[in-house]
């Protein structure tokens, strides 16, 4: 039996840009190449392990020379495949952004290659989810005039988010809430959107069945419970109940974002 250590691995704390320094780190190593995990991935029994920090600079220049090696399109596959929370994806983008620094975007053609697909798989998970919160986010006007929306996406969406709704609701000042990760889009009128981590509202009492986004009611806009009411009363007023097809509701938004939707709960 060969007791030989494992190739070293390199563990970034969990963000984008400290995935891209390991990155970085495992694109300059000499073969054999470390592997790039998270640093809550669990330990082999043989496993050399090499924590790198968190530079933000370094990540920054890293992404710059690869976009323009590969191009925009493929670094956004990349991001995406990043995002999708799905297993080993975060490791598979670290091996093919090897294969992008010596073949540009044509290495993302490659799907005959296991890695490539499980990458493309990820991109693509994280792709639609983020196209399906572009469409089910319901925001609610707090009394201090500014605006809130709570999701619970399966994968980090907001990074790829973000623009949308900074584009489309650009003279609103509003927070887009990740409750199951604790982070949230901030924007404000004329300003970049910013992504901050920790973040939380007053929530209402545990009894209350108000689903899990709701919030106090006293941060609440003075109209906003009436217009949720009116648009309760307006969507079952335009449903055809002979046509009612919940099968095919489900089909389109499946059942786990109803919770969430002001026109599927009471509060």
């Amino acid at each position: 039996m060969d007791y030989r250590a494992e190739p070293a691995t390199l563990a970034h704390d969990g963000s984008w840009p400290g995935f891209l320094c390991a990155c970085a780190e495992a694109l300059n190593a000499s073969e054999p190449v470390p592997r790039v995990v998270d640093a809550d991935a669990p330990v082999g029994l043989f496993e050399s392990r090499i924590a790198v920090a968190r530079d933000d600079g370094r990540a920054a220049a890293l992404w710059d020379r690869l976009t323009i090696k590969a191009g925009a399109p493929a670094m956004r596959i990349v991001l995406e495949a990043f995002l999708s929370e799905r297993p080993d994806a975060r490791a598979d983008t670290a091996s093919v952004l090897r294969r992008l620094r010596r073949e540009g975007a044509a290495a993302l053609r490659d799907l005959a290659d296991p890695i490539v697909l499980s990458v493309d798989k990820a991109a693509t998970r994280a792709r639609r989810e983020a196209e399906r919160t572009t469409g089910i986010a319901r925001f609610s006007e707090l009394a201090d005039g500014s605006w809130y929306a709570p999701l619970e996406p399966g994968c980090d969406v907001l990074p790829l988010v973000a623009d949308h709704f900074a584009a489309r609701f650009r003279p609103m000042r509003f927070a887009l809430h990740d409750l199951r990760r604790g982070r949230a889009v901030l924007h404000e009128p004329g300003r970049p959107w910013l992504l901050t981590d920790g973040f939380s509202l007053k929530r209402v009492e545990p009894d209350e069945d108000a689903g899990p986004g709701a919030i106090d009611s006293a941060m609440l806009a003075s109209d906003e419970l009436r217009i949720r009411d009116l648009w309760r009363r307006y969507f079952a007023a335009t449903a055809i109940e002979g046509r009612l097809n919940p099968g095919l509701q489900a089909a389109h938004i499946p059942k786990k974002y109803w919770k969430l939707l002001t026109e599927m709960r009471r509060g």
